[in-house]
């Protein structure tokens, strides 16, 4: 492998995360390079670093200590954070990612200590925003993680914390596709917070002062875009955590313009209906034959709900047959015409007054969700509202009662805001629930045996699709190519094939899944005209080949 070449001696080389080898270099490297006496006297292997991390972050205690430890690592050494991340992906990736990740978030302003690559803009840079980036970005970049930080996970507005679901989410897309990790750029705009207690925080280093709105916020968020595609033409910028009046509207408007998608809308989106899709085939029963319930209806939810109604069209429903196989519900109870919703991208699911005439109603003139489950008897029960334990034992043991094989997908996370726990879907139906969770869950003892819960990571389904749009310089990012990527993923899940599988493939099944996806985005980008760097299949196959970094180290020369 050729050299890394560096003008670095010394003590900042060893600070460098891309070039720090720690023990590693060897004792030529230490002559040239300005090593000596700075590094213990033994030339290590890259494994035994592994192993002495691995020891140490085994005698932490506590998610949140690990995952200080973790942060740490990688602002050190990236090519053994990496590596690290690799060995141990079942411990580590709930500690990098979710749902440690929100914990990190919430304790930002008591954590934060140094600068840890995260690039933080605000509207007093928002004329001069193309200098910020420039000045902000080591090197190239191909794809910007971006956050305004209002709709974090199951917590909301965290402000500039958000830049930790950022940095979290690049990881996972190294750790699980290969992006390199030197060509990325974790951004937070920070446009002020509503969460009051963060703007009386003396110890809140970002804006204290309440969010944008309007055209204000559209102006700043405008200048962005213009910036980054000044400065990083064709890089692929992936929205993150946006809140429900923003999300939908910033990737209508900006899809177009630049490569880009939402993870919260497509990636959730891709990752459910992949699920769906697998649990009717080991379930056996047709798409196209589903009575769905979404209770949550929200960004994720309505996201949810549209990539359902393509999945029920690609199955052979007209769009006004596949959209009245679903059934939203708000914070209102059932979404209908006529009356107020807390989402308008939930209108296009509401059903008629006339529809739901002899439905129950409480006594706020609100359909619960225990009344839809006992009349549209669902065959899909998905929540994504955050209201922990909704899913009690009337509802599930109704849903039950009518389906041999009903499929529950609690997905809000973090934990403890989970819709029920599946150890409890699955004693309530007997077994007979094909369950899927939003965050991580022991597994569940059934029939004398120990059932593994397939967690509906979006961690199967974004790295693969954002890596391979990157490799193949994807114009765009279209809806075709997110279908694509979710029927790759649901051919690799377990439950297709055996109903009493998991609902997503193991966590050491990462990688081979993220490839799988990879290639069929690439394929369908050829497809549809939009890979700038590839004309052919074998062109893009051989782009993913050659974009893809791993953590080893490389020989490093001065100069």
């Amino acid at each position: 492998m050729p050299p890394l070449q560096t003008r670095l001696r010394g003590r900042p080389l060893l600070a460098d995360p891309e070039l720090n080898k720690g023990t590693a270099f060897s004792l030529d490297e230490r002559r040239a390079l300005g090593l000596e006496g700075l590094l213990p006297e033994a030339v290590e292997s890259l494994e035994t670093q592994v192993e002495r991390t691995w020891r140490c972050f085994q005698g932490l205690s506590g998610d949140l200590e690990q995952f200080r430890f973790a942060q740490a690592l990688r602002q050190s050494n990236s090519t053994l954070f990496y590596r690290f991340l690799s060995d141990h992906i079942d411990d580590l990736l709930p500690i990098v990612y979710t749902p440690t990740v929100g914990a990190a978030i919430q304790r930002f302003s008591l954590d934060y200590r140094t600068p840890s690559g995260g690039v933080y803009l605000s509207r007093s840079h928002q004329h001069r925003l193309d200098a910020v980036l420039r000045q902000a970005a080591a090197g190239p970049v191909d794809l910007i993680l971006v956050t305004d930080a209002e709709g974090i996970l199951g917590i909301g507005d965290q402000g500039i914390g958000g830049i930790e679901i950022c940095q979290g989410k690049l990881a996972v897309y190294t750790l699980c596709a290969g992006l390199d990790p030197h060509r990325v750029l974790p951004v937070v705009l920070d446009v002020g917070t509503n969460r009051q207690s963060l703007i009386e925080d003396s110890l809140y280093p970002g804006c204290r002062q309440p969010r944008l709105v309007g055209p204000a916020y559209d102006a700043f968020l405008a200048a962005f875009v213009a910036a980054v595609t000044t400065v990083f033409p064709g890089a692929l910028v992936h929205w993150e955590d946006f809140g429900v009046g923003n999300a939908h509207r910033t990737l209508d408007t900006y899809r177009h313009q630049l490569p880009s998608f939402n993870d919260d809308i497509q990636g959730t989106r891709g990752v459910a209906c992949a699920v769906v899709l697998a649990a009717s085939r080991g379930a056996g029963v047709p798409v196209r034959d589903h009575r769905i319930v979404i209770f949550g209806a929200g960004t994720a939810g309505c996201g949810i709900a549209e990539g359902l109604v393509r999945l029920l069209v690609r199955s052979g429903l007209g769009e006004a047959e596949a959209r009245q196989r679903l059934w939203l519900i708000d914070r209102e109870g059932l979404v209908l015409q006529g009356k107020a919703i807390a989402s308008p991208l939930a209108a296009g699911f509401a059903r008629s007054q006339q529809e739901v005439s002899d439905f129950g109603r409480d006594g706020d003139g609100r359909i619960g969700l225990l009344e839809v489950v006992r009349q549209i008897r669902p065959t899909v029960l998905i929540g994504t509202s955050t209201v922990a334990g909704a899913f009690n034992q009337a509802v599930v043991e109704t849903m039950a009662a009518a389906v041999e094989r009903p499929i529950i997908l609690p997905l809000s996370n973090p934990t403890h805001l989970a819709e029920a726990t599946p150890r409890d879907l699955l004693a309530w139906t007997n077994g007979r629930a094909l369950v899927a969770t939003g965050s991580p869950f022991d597994p569940v003892a059934v029939d004398g045996g120990n059932r593994r819960i397939g967690q509906c990571n979006n961690c199967f389904l974004f790295p693969g699709l954002g890596f391979a749009a990157v490799a193949v310089g994807a114009r765009e990012v279209s809806e075709a190519m997110v279908d694509a990527g979710l029927e790759a993923l649901a051919e690799r899940i377990p439950a297709s094939f055996d109903p009493t599988a998991p609902l997503m493939p193991d966590l050491n099944q990462v990688g081979p899944v993220a490839r799988a996806v990879a290639e069929a985005v690439a394929l369908c980008a050829v497809e549809e005209g939009l890979a700038a760097r590839a004309a052919t299949a074998a062109e893009a196959l051989e782009r993913l080949d050659q974009a893809t970094w791993t953590p080893t180290y490389w020989p490093v020369q001065a100069i």
